[in-house]
């Protein structure tokens, strides 16, 4: 129940967060303290004649030359996430600039102060780094790309996979808290190559994560006016690994620069034996179940964050054609072994190969 309760609350302060954010106002952050004496161990103000402006946050500097040592290596003293919350990571809401913790020479930002608590207890939960490359044997390796080709027969083909130019999925994401259920609307949409958008209507206010031409932006929509700003390379990656935790995008991607595929075993999804395939594209390293009969992917597992960093396995079932490829209509998860309960999440659509709007992919 503890564990429920914490991802309940950890996914709907991904809700608050957007929805307070100001993203295209520039705001001197840290309270104004130089973050090269900062990330030093020191509280020093910063001169209000010296200062950088990345993205949204405005940097002070106590010298000259803290500034140019800022600027040669920013990654190294800037607010780190892309200014997403510490405790959530560089997917969620913007913490507060003036809220922050160092920890291993780095600087976080927090949306509130239970939220700083929960990071310090332990920082190495939540640090958002690349999987690691799968490995296996030249047989382990052999039978991992007669997986792939399994599964992309199980889709409906390899010829078929190759022809999906987009697809958008609709889910409706349902909340219970005692007797009230609150949903809203979650749409998924993939343009090949490399093109991710997703996005949650809460009501009231609109918000979105998008990659495009290498690039990662943020919306936030309320009253029909959007915001769109561009995020730093923290978050462009976050977004490549969710993009290649889709098992069809990982198919479409089985020939690019550094795709690895490896055959770990056998074991079980309910009561299908399934032939275990571990691929990795682009920092993201995920586990397919396939049924050896049918082909079809019936389960992915990964590491994810929800708060703290754990395992997530997503199930899937009820495959139905949809252009000729069989996408499953049904899914389930769980985290850390317990299964996810709050929000449900209900597939209501799927689309191939729509005449997709432009301005779903905005340029920066």
């Amino acid at each position: 129940m503890k564990q429920t309760l914490s991802i309940l609350f950890s996914l709907l302060c991904l809700a608050v967060l957007a929805s307070a954010q100001t993203p295209t106002q520039i705001v001197t952050v840290l309270k104004g303290l130089d973050p090269v004496e900062l990330v030093n161990g020191h509280e020093t103000p910063g001169q209000t004649t010296i200062s950088v402006v990345r993205t949204r946050y405005r940097y002070l500097f106590a010298s000259e030359a803290n500034r140019k040592t800022f600027e040669q290596t920013p990654e190294q003293y800037q607010i780190q996430f892309g200014g997403g919350c510490g405790q959530m990571g560089s997917l969620s809401g913007a913490g507060n600039p003036d809220r922050f913790y160092v920890f291993n020479k780095r600087i976080y930002i927090f949306a509130s102060e239970s939220c700083r608590n929960s990071f310090k207890k332990a920082p190495e939960q939540h640090l958002e780094i690349a999987d690691s490359v799968p490995t296996g044997t030249a047989t382990e390796q052999k039978r991992g790309q007669q997986l792939v080709q399994l599964a992309l027969k199980g889709f409906g083909g390899a010829a078929k996979v190759d022809a999906v130019k987009n697809y958008q999925t609709r889910f409706k994401l349902a909340y219970k808290q005692g007797d009230k259920i609150s949903e809203y609307p979650q749409t998924l949409t993939i343009v090949f190559p490399g093109q991710y958008r997703n996005e949650y209507d809460w009501g009231s206010v609109q918000t979105g994560d998008v990659l495009t031409a290498g690039t990662a932006l943020s919306l936030t929509t309320r009253a029909a006016a959007t915001d769109t700003w561009q995020r730093e390379a923290p978050v462009r990656e976050a977004l490549e690994r969710a993009l290649y935790r889709e098992p069809l995008a990982i198919l479409k991607a089985r020939r690019e620069k550094g795709f690895v595929a490896v055959a770990t075993g056998t074991g079980k999804v309910g009561e299908t034996t399934v032939e275990w395939l571990k691929v990795g594209i682009k920092g993201a390293t995920s586990t397919l179940g396939i049924d050896p009969k049918t082909g079809h992917v019936l389960q992915i597992a990964y590491r994810e964050r929800k708060g703290a960093f754990g395992d997530a396995i997503k199930t899937f079932s009820d495959f139905r054609s949809v252009n000729g490829l069989m996408m499953p209509f049904g899914v389930s998860e769980t985290f850390n072994g317990k299964p996810v309960n709050s929000p449900t999440t209900t597939v209501e659509s799927i689309i191939i190969n729509a005449n997709l709007s432009a301005a779903l992919f905005p340029q920066p």
